[in-house]
C-alpha cells in the first residue's frame, strides 16, 4: 500500500518524515519572498516544492499562476478556509487564478451525481469564497464536466505518459474510476498552461501530493506542448474539535461558516482542550497547548495578531488562564466572524449566480 492515499482517511503522522521521503522543502527557505501571511508566519504552510521558480518569475515580471480545486464533500467549514486564504494571497501577488470544481471526481469516487456535486460547489463553496474576499471576475473557474474539448482530450492523452507500475506504486491500485479522476486532476493542474508555459503553484494538503508527483511526470514527458512542472505548497491539516481528523461527515468535528452562531458556540464548549483534570493541576502544570483544539482554531483563523496570540499562549500554558476563559475568547471572536460572514454571504449570493450565468452556461 502507498504511504498516502489521496482518496482515503489520512493519518499524516510526522510531517518531517513525509517531507524527507517525498522531497518537500521547508517553507522557511522562501518565507522572506512571500507576502506577510498568517499561514506562513505560523508554519501552517510548512513546505513547498519548486516555489522559488514561481517567485523568480514574479520578480522578473513574467506570468505565473495558482491552481486549486474544489472537492464537494459537504458543508464548507474552517478546515476549508485555509485554501481560500491562500487563493487571496496569490491573487494579491498577481497570479492568474484557476479553480476547478471536481464534479467528475465526486461522481467517480464519492457516489454523488453531477447535479448534486455542482449544487454543493455553488452553495457551500463559491458563495463562501466570495464572502471571504475572492474576486470571481479575475478567476478562471470551471466544472470538470464542462471543461471543453481540449481539456477532455488532454486528460486522455496524458495517460500515455504514465506506466501501470508508476500508478500502482503511487496509488496502490489502478482502479478505473480513480485513475480517470487522477488523469482529470493532472489536466486541472496543467490547465493554466494551456495558453503557454508558465510557473504554476498548487496549494495542497500533503495527502494530495501523489497527484502532484505524477502531474510533474506528465509535464516532463509530454511533447505535444511545453509545460513547466507544477510547484506546490503544503499546509497542515486543522484537526477536528474533538481531536483527530476533521471530517465533513461528523458535524461535531467542525464549525461550518453557515452554522447558527449559538450552535457554533456550543461546539466550542464541547471541544477538546489541553486543560488539566483539576484546577490545582492546571495552575501547577498549565495547559497542554498541543492538544487544545480551541487554541488551534484561534491560531489558524480567529486571531491575526501574533503578539496577542502569544500572550494567550503564555497565560494558558502557564496555568494563569483556564480552559473556560480560552473558550470564551474563541466564542467572542467566532461570533463576530460569523456575523460579518453571514452579511457578506448574503451579498455574495447574487454575484455568484450572475457569474455562473455569464461564465459557465449552466441553467439553474
Amino acid at each position: 500500500m502507498p504511504d498516502i492515499d489521496p482518496w482515503g482517511d489520512v493519518e499524516i503522522g510526522d510531517y518531517s518524515e513525509k517531507m524527507d521521503k517525498f522531497g518537500i522543502d521547508p517553507i522557511s527557505d522562501v518565507e522572506e519572498r512571500l507576502p506577510d501571511n498568517l499561514l506562513v508566519r505560523r508554519g501552517i504552510i510548512f513546505g513547498h516544492r519548486d516555489l522559488d521558480k514561481l517567485l523568480d518569475a514574479r520578480d522578473e515580471g513574467e506570468q505565473f499562476a495558482m491552481m486549486t480545486g474544489i472537492m464537494p464533500s459537504g458543508v464548507f467549514h474552517f478546515g476549508h478556509k485555509c485554501v481560500v486564504d491562500q487563493i487571496k494571497m496569490y491573487q494579491e501577488m498577481g497570479a492568474q487564478i484557476t479553480i476547478a470544481a471536481a464534479d467528475v471526481e465526486a461522481y467517480n469516487t464519492r457516489d454523488m451525481s453531477l447535479e448534486e456535486a455542482r449544487e454543493l460547489v455553488i452553495e457551500e463553496y463559491l458563495k463562501n469564497y466570495v464572502a471571504l474576499g475572492i474576486d470571481l471576475e479575475n478567476i478562471d473557474f470551471y466544472f470538470q464536466s464542462t471543461g471543453g474539448n481540449e481539456y477532455h482530450l488532454k486528460s486522455k492523452q496524458f495517460a500515455k505518459h504514465l506506466t501501470q507500475n508508476e500508478v500502482e506504486a503511487t496509488y496502490g491500485s489502478a482502479e478505473p474510476g480513480k485513475i480517470t479522476s487522477a488523469l482529470t486532476q493532472y489536466t486541472d493542474i496543467l490547465k493554466p498552461q494551456f495558453d503557454g508555459p508558465k510557473p504554476t503553484v498548487v496549494p495542497v494538503g500533503i495527502d494530495q501530493d501523489p497527484h502532484i508527483r505524477l502531474t510533474r511526470e506528465v509535464a516532463r514527458k509530454y511533447r505535444d506542448a511545453q509545460f513547466h512542472k507544477p510547484s506546490s505548497t503544503y499546509n497542515k491539516f486543522m484537526r477536528g474539535l474533538q481531536g483527530g481528523k476533521m471530517s465533513s461527515s461528523n458535524p461535531k468535528s467542525y464549525i461550518a461558516l453557515t452554522d447558527d452562531i449559538e450552535d457554533a458556540k456550543k461546539k466550542i464548549d464541547q471541544a477538546k482542550t489541553g486543560g488539566r483534570d483539576t484546577l490545582e493541576e492546571h495552575r501547577e502544570k498549565g495547559a497542554n497547548i498541543q492538544e487544545d483544539m480551541v487554541f488551534e482554531l484561534l491560531a489558524f483563523h480567529l486571531i491575526e495578531d501574533d503578539e496577542e496570540l502569544e500572550r494567550i499562549r503564555e497565560k494558558y500554558s502557564s496555568g494563569e488562564m483556564l480552559s473556560g476563559e480560552l473558550k470564551q475568547i474563541a466564542k467572542d471572536r467566532l461570533e463576530k466572524f460569523l456575523e460579518k460572514h453571514k452579511r457578506r454571504r448574503e451579498e455574495a449570493s447574487e454575484e455568484v449566480e450572475q457569474y455562473l450565468e455569464e461564465h459557465t452556461g449552466l441553467d439553474r
